[in-house]
């Protein structure tokens, strides 16, 4: 498969979330403008919804910027979910839905950290990292 611009990448996995999540029979909208937090907001019967944030690859490699964004965990400023979406060599999606305590800690144990804070450099996470979180759709409630 070629490689895809980044930014017709990072669209195509959110629609491609968006896509899934409708299958699965949720009302979602996706947020606009690239200064944003969230990508994608799910609706509830209830009138609650939660927040998405979709990182798109074609080598495996999810830059997160986790630390640098959400380094104090007691703010309420984070996605509730992250959908890691994977395209492989043949085209075919893979989706890692992870909360964002999961992702938190996946990524802590990539840094090498013991305790959530402030981390220079550029926090990412590789697919060997989050396989375990493949198509648990489940989570997002």
């Amino acid at each position: 498969m070629t490689t895809i611009d980044k930014y017709h990448l990072s669209l195509a996995g959110e629609y491609a979330v968006c896509s899934e999540l409708c299958k699965r029979g949720f009302d979602v909208s996706i947020t606009l403008g690239n200064a944003k937090a969230t990508d994608i907001i799910v609706f509830f019967p209830d009138n609650s919804c939660r927040r998405i944030e979709v990182k798109t690859s074609q080598n495996g490699r999810f830059v997160t910027n986790f630390f640098q964004k959400y380094y104090d965990k007691t703010l309420n400023n984070h996605p509730d979910y992250w959908v890691l979406v994977y395209i492989d060599e043949d085209g075919q999606f893979h989706y890692y839905v992870l909360t964002h305590e999961e992702l938190g800690e996946i990524q802590m144990k990539r840094n090498g950290m013991s305790t959530w804070g402030k981390h220079v450099g550029c926090d990412n996470v590789l697919v060997r990292d989050v396989a375990h979180c493949e198509n648990q759709w489940g989570k997002i409630k």
